[in-house]
């Protein structure tokens, strides 16, 4: 969801005071355009002590509050957001932009209901806000609405197809809901829109393998991997979807570059050297899973998997030590199963 211009029209139109008018040259106007070149600069802290400074003489001003709303929002204080735009509803009922900042502050914070009736609000004030149609998808879509955040997607776009977000979103529910030719279509819209998205790439990728076309399906999953590599979640995604699809390589691959994002992050390495050992790499997998060990030398799941891999070169005395710190750690953190796993591993010849 785009909340800046929206929310900024809030900001700007300060100077059409909804309570009297204000001279341009009294202090109150003064401070109105200090506080507005101030948020225009991204000195969000000045200038909300400038609208907090307002709030003294223009405390039944719902623009003040507005304007506090969306300083706490470009800050993250949700909440706060959240507070200062019902105090500007309360002054003003009949704004819509107000209950569609209300709606994204509360998405943000996991208030789904509210930001959904906070959505309706806005749409039933201004039916033309494609935005608040895009928010109350988004919402729709989190608490199990699919058909609800469906039309509302479609409801955006109709007002602005141009609208990559919306696109993308229609298309990725209709992919769940197994409607994949206009799923497929919507998810092609979108990513002639935002060609540089890695997360429309792989939903196309995956929407053009369940319409039976693999080539091109990879074709957009390694794109998004590409324009994706610094992206943990999406690299994660790229692999589990490559491992389940019997793509060893690629999720070899996308396990590899996580790894280099992420190094600490143990449960990658045993992705990788699962993967590694499927494809007869003990070599390799023993050295993953000894990489692993060194990060976290508590975790009797490193050492077992480290002595598999080590077993399947025929190295078994280097196993047989894995094997022995594992079944060291298994018992001291009172994990009989642990211990069994281990012992049965110990008995096998390889």
């Amino acid at each position: 969801m785009r909340i800046n211009s929206l929310l900024w029209a809030s900001i700007a139109s300060l100077g059409l005071w909804m309570a009297s008018p204000v001279h341009a040259n009294s202090p109150v106007s003064r401070l109105m355009q200090e506080g507005q070149r101030l948020v225009e600069g991204g000195n969000y802290a000045q200038a909300l002590a400038i609208y907090q400074q307002l709030l003294e003489s223009e405390s039944r001003n719902p623009r003040v509050h507005s304007a506090i709303g969306y300083i706490y929002a470009q800050q993250g204080q949700f909440g706060e957001a959240a507070r200062a735009y019902q105090r500007a509803i309360e002054l003003d009922q009949q704004n819509a932009d107000f209950y569609y900042a209300l709606g994204y502050s509360l998405g943000m914070m996991g208030e789904n209901q509210g930001a959904a009736a906070a959505y309706r609000q806005a749409i039933r004030l201004n039916h033309r806000n494609a935005q608040a149609y895009e928010g109350l998808a988004v919402i729709l879509a989190r608490l199990g609405d699919p058909q609800g955040a469906i039309e509302a997607y479609r409801s955006a776009l109709r007002l602005a197809p141009g609208n990559w977000a919306a696109q993308k979103g229609l298309g990725v529910l209709l992919l769940q809901q197994g409607n994949i030719p206009e799923a497929l279509s919507r998810l092609q819209q979108a990513a002639a829109l935002a060609p540089g998205s890695a997360s429309i790439q792989i939903n196309l990728g995956m929407a053009l393998l369940a319409a039976g076309d693999p080539s091109n399906g990879w074709q957009a999953i390694d794109r998004a991997a590409h324009l994706g590599q610094r992206d943990a979640d999406l690299l994660q995604q790229v692999a589990e979807l490559a491992a389940a699809a019997n793509q060893p390589e690629r999720a070899i691959q996308a396990y590899r570059r996580l790894i280099t994002l992420q190094p600490e992050r143990v449960a990658t390495y045993f992705s990788l050297g699962e993967l590694l050992m499927q494809q007869n790499h003990p070599l390799e997998a023993a050295a993953i899973y000894r990489q692993a060990t060194q990060i976290n030398p508590q975790d009797p799941e490193g050492f077992y998997r480290l002595g598999k891999a080590l077993a399947a070169q025929g190295r078994r005395q280097e196993a047989r030590n894995a094997y022995q710190v594992a079944l060291k750690l298994y018992r001291e953190q009172n994990n009989p199963t642990g211990e069994t796993k281990v012992r049965n591993a110990m008995r096998q010849r390889n």
